[in-house]
């Protein structure tokens, strides 16, 4: 690809974050080189749609495929930057040799294939959207980057695989990797198996909702677009080498998101609880203030707006 722009390679770029991503680097102008393997990990037609929006801008280019199988070396000649945001993600899936083994396969072992390809490349920035689930059950509240690390879920144990794996790349190969902890994330386009989507999907639908404890546990949310702000405060800081928890700033109780469900979509919801889930996190608050200060990072959605937004996303998609 011969221009004097940017290249930047975003991995899992049909997905929820990953396309948000892809339309804020071709608004600063970039060729955007979206890599996907439309795997069916959730509805296929929701990344299709994604993807179709970013069709149209002629600095877009979508690979299709698994990075365990495409020709990486060829597919990031010439690139600046790596976004990697593919991942198979989810705490609750089984706990079988067959799963332990996909995520293997499309996180760690990716992570590593990517790594070695950015090496070849000589890209300026490997950022990598790992997840505040690696930090356990029940951490100190606020949570620093410097907290322990204690996965209970085989998407938890990959990506803290992952970090490691870029973490020695980093200083072994000097790789200039940026890792970026991501909170509870919401908003247009979120994955259909998330807390916000099924909850608006069923308020508006009359269905019941299942809630998995008795919802008084918390967490930070991160809106969709503060996230992604996140990554592009990485791009213009290249803080190489660090670590950074991205959160938008409020925390809730279950039982709370869902009353702010029900106010917007203006409906009850026909709660049902069930027995916690023991992967799941009790409680999660992130300690920003490094992202904050070495990234001038600076998060305004409040809950409703991130949870209306979302709702007349979905309004215009899943719920016709």
């Amino acid at each position: 690809m011969s221009t004097t722009a940017p290249i930047s390679v975003v991995t899992g770029a049909a997905g929820f974050i990953a396309s948000h991503l892809c339309e804020a680097l071709l608004a600063r102008g970039h060729h955007v080189v979206g890599i996907d393997g439309f795997t069916d990990t959730y509805d296929v037609n929701q990344k299709r749609g994604n993807a179709d929006e970013l069709a149209g801008s002629n600095r877009f280019t979508m690979v299709e495929g698994h990075l365990m199988e495409l020709d990486l070396d060829s597919i990031l000649n010439g690139a600046d930057y790596i976004f990697h945001l593919a991942a198979r993600a989810g705490v609750r899936e089984g706990w079988t040799p067959t799963n332990f083994e996909h995520y293997m396969r499309d996180n760690s072992r990716s992570t590593q294939r990517l790594a070695d390809a950015a090496l070849q490349a000589q890209v300026k920035l490997f950022s990598f959207a790992s997840t505040s689930s690696i930090y356990g059950f029940n951490p100190r509240l606020p949570t620093p980057e410097t907290h322990s690390l204690e996965p209970r879920s085989f998407y938890a144990m990959s990506k803290s695989l992952d970090e490691q794996v870029l973490t020695a790349y980093h200083r072994l190969f000097n790789l200039p990797t940026v890792i970026l902890r991501y909170y509870t994330l919401f908003g247009p386009r979120q994955r259909p198996d998330m807390l916000v989507h099924i909850g608006l999907k069923a308020i508006a639908t009359g269905q019941p909702l299942t809630i998995y404890g008795d919802g008084e546990q918390t967490r930070e949310l991160t809106y969709v677009h503060d996230a992604v702000d996140a990554q592009v405060h990485v791009l213009d800081a290249l803080p190489i080498g660090e670590i950074f928890n991205i959160g938008s700033g409020p925390t809730a109780s279950v039982n709370e998101l869902v009353a702010e469900m029900e106010g917007v979509v203006g409906k009850s919801a026909d709660r049902v609880y069930a027995d916690r889930h023991p992967a799941d996190q009790l409680h999660s608050q992130a300690d920003t203030s490094k992202a904050r200060t070495v990234l001038g990072f600076d998060p305004t959605t409040t809950i409703h707006e991130g949870v209306k937004a979302e709702y007349d996303w979905m309004c215009q998609t899943v719920l016709r």
